[in-house]
């Protein structure tokens, strides 16, 4: 079996495309997904034998990328992100009894949780484990108030 490694501009674009994708869970922004999925289209183009130059590739490529990302960024957000509501002045609204998941063990009440793909500081009246769900039952500034049950027990 002999395998042919000629790289081809088809090819360099599907892995262009794939690392751009990758890329986003690394540096998540919701952006760079839109350009890899652009990258792997310009990719099957040139693999379905069209000839195109380089120019005319860069070109494809921009333009459906931008067109992508402006017709659909939006749509895709919250279901990459998830949903949110913003309050007065903008500032997200999080829901009270909301359920998150603390990162370390609380110290002297205050610790580190999850909630919607970031990091939060937090406090709680009660021990909190690392690992445990906890509660959301309040928010001061930006450090999230929890207990380690909902809200109303």
């Amino acid at each position: 079996m002999n395998i042919d490694w000629t790289v081809t501009p088809a090819s360099l674009w599907f892995l262009l495309g794939v690392l751009l994708i990758f890329s986003e869970f690394v540096f998540p922004g919701i952006i760079a997904i839109f350009f890899g999925a652009a990258a792997i289209v310009v990719a099957i183009i040139l693999f379905l034998g069209f000839d195109l130059s380089f120019n005319v590739q860069i070109l494809v490529f921009a333009a459906l990328g931008a067109v992508l990302l402006l017709l659909t960024r939006n749509r895709l957000k919250a279901w990459f992100q998830g949903a949110s509501s913003k309050g007065q002045h903008g500032v997200e609204v999080l829901p009270i009894g909301t359920q998150v998941v603390a990162s370390e063990d609380f110290v002297d009440g205050g610790g580190l949780v999850h909630y919607s793909g970031a990091r939060w500081n937090a406090e709680s009246a009660e021990p909190v484990s690392a690992g445990q769900h906890v509660w959301i039952t309040g928010r001061r500034g930006l450090v999230l108030q929890v207990s380690p049950r909902p809200p109303g027990q």
